[in-house]
């Protein structure tokens, strides 16, 4: 499962009032109708970290491996300079 603080585009450290602004900025810009993944993904990670209790046990009890994406994203993040694609990088984790 891909980290909900890179789904909503979040810092570990936000509160419960910059969670609930990137869920709206995230429906915003991907609604159900245009894209139903996507939301789904933004909705589940919404859930997981609306409060602080909930990021508490997020932070505590959350043992799901970091997804290929995620480790991505953390490692070189969008924008300049050109990151590797997903498959380079899956390459790498695999050890080829």
């Amino acid at each position: 499962m891909r980290d909900p603080y890179l789904i909503l585009g979040l810092d570990p450290e936000a509160d419960d009032d910059a969670v609930e602004r990137a869920y709206h900025e995230g429906i915003r810009r991907c609604p159900p109708e245009r894209d139903a993944e996507r939301f789904a993904a933004i909705r589940a990670a919404y859930e997981q970290l609306r409060t602080h209790r909930d990021r508490l046990a997020h932070e505590l009890f959350d043992t799901t491996p970091p997804d290929s994406g995620d480790v991505l994203e953390k490692a070189a993040p969008v924008g300049s300079p050109a990151r590797p694609g997903r498959d380079v990088l899956e390459a790498l984790l695999r050890g080829d």
